[in-house]
């Protein structure tokens, strides 16, 4: 396994490289400190209402496990890419505990998309097993490449040294492994997987208008998940497989782009599944199957305000009689 000396934190001749990709990583960073606070921010409400009250099911816990371990994992490489004055063997502590953090956050991420196709598939065991274990498969995969690159992610005083007399950046300096970007590449296969089982499901269901309607809704919704959790997915593969452009190298490997951005879409869907649910009056798990949901008297109208979903109320049970 050969590392490579062509990245920011291998302090290439190439100073103006150099600088120019540890300032893109810092800025990276903060854009995705930025994203998690604003989003947090404004669907707190929605948090409140939908989460904070009711039984504790898994996926409540997943729900607030994606929303608010992403700033967990931020700690660490804040610390290292904005610390000052750390000894080495401090950054090479920092830096693989933000690894660690980030690819276990990431894999909570992907679970909830797991939990989104076995609603979609009660109906089929099989379905069910073969999703479960596509997602385990890539859970170990995942772990298994960060436990390979983590050996060779180690600060030197050398290197912290030579840094701080190029630039006055602050942070920590480690080599990057040239196989680190294999460590994203099962969150992207994952996610193809996943997709894959919600777009088949979404075919296979009654030719009914109103489920169509419904349908779209869900489709649209989960389209838009996978392609911002592939376009990060896919930024952090090819980022981290160009170790000999540090400037995309960089920003690709040391910033949580990834985590933040896939965070920030699966919590929105969550807050979406949730609020279709509520005006719906039915369970969350209902809206992934058309057998229980086609109980319930809803149909959507065009209005003022757009589309609009309304729900009949006083509908009942039909009783027996005594004879």
């Amino acid at each position: 396994m050969n590392n490579s000396t062509s990245t920011p934190f291998h302090l290439i001749d190439d100073n103006t490289s150099v600088l120019f990709a540890f300032q893109s990583a810092h800025y990276l960073e903060i854009a995705c400190f930025t994203l998690l606070v604003y989003d947090l921010l404004t669907t707190f409400g929605e948090e409140v209402e939908y989460f904070w009250s009711g039984p504790w099911s898994l996926s409540r816990v997943l729900f607030f496990l994606n929303r608010y371990l992403p700033f967990v994992a931020m700690i660490p490489t804040n610390v290292a890419l904005f610390g000052t004055g750390i000894p080495a063997q401090s950054c090479t502590h920092w830096i693989r505990a933000a690894f660690e953090l980030s690819i276990f956050a990431i894999c909570v991420n992907q679970g909830i998309l797991l939990l989104r196709v076995w609603y979609m598939y009660s109906h089929s065991a099989i379905a069910r097993a073969v999703a479960c274990f596509s997602y385990a498969a890539c859970v170990v995969s995942s772990i298994t490449m960060t436990g390979l690159s983590l050996p060779f992610l180690r600060s030197t005083t050398e290197s912290l040294q030579l840094q701080r007399q190029i630039t006055t950046i602050p942070g920590c300096s480690a080599p990057s492994p040239s196989i680190i970007w294999a460590v994203f590449v099962p969150s992207t296969i994952i996610h193809m997987i996943l997709f894959g089982f919600t777009i088949a499901r979404i075919l296979k269901v009654s030719r009914d208008l109103r489920m169509d309607q419904l349908m779209q809704r869900l489709v649209r919704d989960g389209g838009l998940v996978f392609f911002v959790s592939m376009a990060s997915a896919t930024f952090s593969v090819v980022g981290a497989r160009l170790t000999k452009d540090p400037v995309i190298n960089g920003p690709a490997t040391w910033s949580n782009s990834q985590l933040a951005i896939s965070a920030v879409a699966v919590s929105r869907l969550m807050l979406s599944i949730h609020s279709l649910a509520g005006k719906l009056k039915i369970d969350q798990n209902w809206l992934f199957n058309p057998s229980e949901l086609s109980r319930v008297r809803w149909w959507a109208v065009s209005g003022d305000y757009g589309r609009s979903i309304v729900v009949e109320m006083d509908t009942h049970e039909p009783v027996a009689q005594k004879v």
